[in-house]
């Protein structure tokens, strides 16, 4: 077994090309799980204790302020505050009872936090942000001076809580990543110009951080290989990164360097969505390994082992840090020591709840872990007392999970799908393109319900469930398609839009029961998901010649890929496929091969038709346990975590 020197440790990680477990890391990264106290919550103790349990070498704590001034959302863990000390022992305490190591990001957002937090935002330069749209004060060599003990108190404060790893956050655009910047930094006294000057603020953290650290914890940074600012995409790249922390880490003051990608400008980069490629960024890693004398980490797309493996055996780096991959599932590491590794729940790298909730101040998650962020709700599966036979109708994600959880705690579980294959809305939406990765989730609660033994019965309608002769039921037959979405703006349109009835719904040409040819007008409400896959859909279907969306959006895929941060990728793959959207459009009648929008516009000819204006909830029989869109319809996390708080009842 190989050992890789951290300069400054008593003791080292182990390192060998078959001990994956100790080369596999969770790098930090916010959930959101914090409360107004400042500190490690229950649900976030919950959240890092139980991805420690799943064999994680290393568990990492988010990006944590240093400073009242650096805040930018309500339950960030305060580590300028003195309080911070117990909830952060309670934590370390449990991971390491757990058999992993934790680590903790210092960090300062710099001219990502805006002035309503109370202060205007500091940076090296009076450079506007991108995240926020707020122009900074350039900071004063005082104000240098004034920041760094803040970095060096939050380091005791993390010291004296059995914090086992530092890291110092110069990545992104936040504040230290600003000064490495030249596009971000254009000062002219010692912290500007030269490569020396931009690292110096760096450098000065570490060294005062260095005097106070004990001799068992390891000190290392993370940063960005690159920004890819929009309008800049060139302007911070390799060739100031590398330079910047070989001069760092040929100070001899760091034990370690982390690697990442993007900025706040671009955060597709950062936390890539499944159209990147994996890994995302280990070939421009490898030029770190090679150049630096110092372990070196890597995250970004990297979802199965053989992928971790693969990076590790070609000296990429030295260890891997693995996020989305460990929310989706926490025992990720644990399943490939058992050989169980074709067992693990793959990450599908949609974004939708990890990042997508995180960004509206919820609770991040998981798609299709249930558990993920919830796990002081949502305990482990425990087997029943009684055994009882369960029916579940219907085979979407709602009825996936059900009937997988309710099999794992023992339960007998038969499966009736009314058509010729599984998923639901999941199914179609993994047929559309850029969304291929959504099969995995189907793969293995396939593989699953073959592994704990549930009956699936596909092409058969169940009309009366008191038929079936169970103990229960549980109906999960989904949502159809209707004209919904047009009563949010115009409640009293309840029979939808004039002269639309005999037009076909998205998810009818979607699953093949509609089909629509040459140029093609969409006419969407609906917004979200569903509409923007079937347009992705449609522009690439043989047999249509253009197609034409007409939304109520101002801007098209507004919040959800947002949320994401997939928005500029969309809109960039619209117009290559040259799609036409008309925003801000209400249709107000159609007519033939026409419509008619309220405010006069005049669309057409066309010569084929959409509504995209939601679905309803299917009927639902007394005496059954509803759950997913046939209770209202939601999201694919809301039927997963219907069908997995069911499960824990029955």
């Amino acid at each position: 077994m190989s050992t890789v020197a951290f300069p400054h440790l008593t003791s080292s990680f182990k390192l060998g090309p078959v001990d994956l477990r100790n080369r596999v890391v969770i790098p930090g990264h916010s959930m959101v799980h914090g409360d107004s106290t400042g500190g490690i919550t229950e649900k976030y103790r919950a959240y890092l204790t139980r991805r420690a349990k799943g064999g994680a070498a290393l568990i990492g704590i988010e990006s944590a302020p240093i400073h009242p001034n650096s805040q930018t959302w309500n339950g960030q863990v305060e580590l300028w505050r003195d309080d911070i000390v117990d909830s952060l022992a309670v934590a370390a305490t449990e991971i390491h009872a757990a058999g992993s190591k934790v680590s903790i990001i210092l960090w300062h957002g710099g001219h990502n936090v805006t002035y309503r937090r109370g202060a205007p935002a500091m940076a090296p330069s009076a450079v506007p942000s991108v995240q926020i749209g707020e122009i900074p004060r350039e900071m004063a060599v005082s104000d240098i001076q004034e920041i760094i003990p803040y970095y060096v108190s939050a380091a005791r404060r993390c010291a004296e809580a059995g914090i086992d790893v530092l890291e110092v956050q110069t990545s992104s655009d936040y504040l230290l990543g600003s000064f490495l910047s030249p596009q971000l930094n254009h000062r002219t006294d010692e912290y500007g110009g030269s490569v020396e000057n931009r690292c110096r603020i760096v450098v000065d953290v570490l060294e005062a951080i260095r005097v106070e650290l004990p001799a068992h914890m390891a000190l290392g940074i993370r940063t960005s290989i690159y920004h890819a600012i929009p309008g800049e995409p060139e302007g911070y790249t390799i060739d100031h990164s590398l330079p910047a922390m070989t001069y760092i880490a040929g100070t001899g003051l760091i034990d370690y360097l982390s690697v990442m990608g993007g900025s706040n400008a671009n955060f597709a980069e950062t936390i890539a969505p499944m159209t990147y490629p994996r890994p995302q960024i280990a070939e421009l890693s490898a030029k770190f390994k090679s150049a630096l004398d110092i372990p070196v980490v890597v995250a970004g797309r990297m979802v199965t082992p053989e992928e971790a493996e693969a990076v590790l055996s070609a000296d990429q780096a030295d260890l891997v840090g693995i996020a989305r991959g460990f929310i989706a599932d926490a025992d990720w590491m644990k399943k490939v020591e058992s050989g169980q590794a074709n067992r693990i729940r793959l990450c599908t790298g949609c974004n939708q709840v990890c990042l997508g909730f995180v960004g509206r101040s919820l609770p991040g998650g998981c798609n299709f872990n249930a558990e993920a962020g919830r796990e002081d709700e949502l305990l482990p599966l425990s087997p029943v007392q009684t055994k009882k036979r369960i029916a579940v109708v219907g085979g979407g994600p709602a009825g996936l999970e059900c009937a997988r959880a309710a099999a794992e705690r023992g339960h007998t579980v038969t499966l009736y799908e009314s058509t010729g294959r599984l998923g639901g809305s999941l199914y179609l939406a993994a047929h559309c393109p850029n969304r291929g990765e959504f099969k995995y989730p189907l793969q293995w609660w396939e593989s699953e319900l073959g592994h704990l033994g549930v009956e699936v019965k596909l092409n058969t309608t169940v009309d009366d469930p008191n038929a079936l002769g169970v103990d229960d039921v549980v109906w999960a037959t989904g949502a159809e398609p209707a004209s919904v979405w047009q009563m949010r703006f115009r409640p009293s349109m309840v029979d939808g839009i004039p002269g639309s009835g005999d037009l076909p719904h998205s998810r009818q040409v979607l699953a093949g029961t509609a089909h629509v040819s040459g140029s093609v007008l969409v006419i969407d409400e609906e917004g979200g998901w569903p509409a923007l896959n079937f347009v992705e859909w449609l522009a690439a279907h043989p047999g249509v010649d253009h197609v034409t969306i007409a939304t109520n959006s101002a801007i098209l895929g507004l919040p959800d890929l947002a949320g994401t941060g997939e928005l500029p990728l969309f809109s960039a793959r619209l117009k290559e496929a040259g799609v036409t959207v008309v925003p801000g459009l209400f249709i107000a009648t159609v007519e033939g091969r026409f419509a008619t929008a309220t405010d006069g516009q005049f669309l057409g000819p066309f010569d084929s038709m959409v509504l995209s204006m939601g679905a309803v909830a299917r009927p639902i029989p007394v005496a059954v346990h509803a759950i997913g869109d046939c209770v209202a319809p939601r999201s694919i996390w809301a039927a997963v975590q219907d069908g997995a708080r069911l499960a824990r009842r029955l």
